[in-house]
């Protein structure tokens, strides 16, 4: 199932610049060992104990967009790269880029908007979230998230069916 456990982290303290392919990045045994070992710390940090068998925390690199976006994601789940982002995931890392002085802010720079809609990148395009945070005394709180999906036409056709057939 999916979790609000996640861990953002600089994809240049990796050696990659974020713009890989699933396909580098799952055939990147280093860069996916230290993922690992940070996720495996990250675990602890956040009072989940031994995580080597869990899903979460999961791990989200992040970098500069490139398409139009707020911050381009690279995220593994917990060992494998997906080719999208998970909502809550999309959700953290947006709301990590309206918070000062954040790791996901220094990278995405002031990205607060009047509509607060933020396309998060990933491999196979991105996702747009909304989300409103407030600073209450230094804590900030998030006020409203969500995601924005689409509907597309899949399919039309015609039948023709015999005549005398129902």
């Amino acid at each position: 199932g999916t979790s609000p456990y996640l861990s953002i982290a600089d994809s240049s303290d990796f050696d990659i610049d974020g713009t890989e392919s699933v396909a580098q990045l799952e055939a990147n045994d280093r860069l996916k060992k230290r993922v690992e070992s940070i996720r495996l710390e990250a675990g602890h940090i956040m009072k989940l104990g031994d995580v080597t068998n869990k899903t979460i925390p999961k791990m989200t690199l992040v970098s500069k967009p490139r398409n139009g976006g707020v911050i381009s994601t690279r995220s593994f789940i917990p060992h494998r790269c997906h080719s999208t982002i998970g909502v809550f995931a999309a959700v953290t890392v947006a709301t990590a880029c309206l918070i000062p002085n954040s790791l996901a802010a220094k990278i995405s720079g002031n990205i607060k908007n009047a509509n607060n809609l933020y396309l998060i990148e990933h491999p196979s395009g991105g996702m747009e979230v909304n989300v409103e945070i407030e600073n209450i005394s230094g804590e900030f709180i998030v006020k409203q998230s969500g995601f924005v999906r689409t509907a597309r036409k899949l399919f039309e056709g015609e039948a023709y069916l015999k005549e005398g057939n129902p």
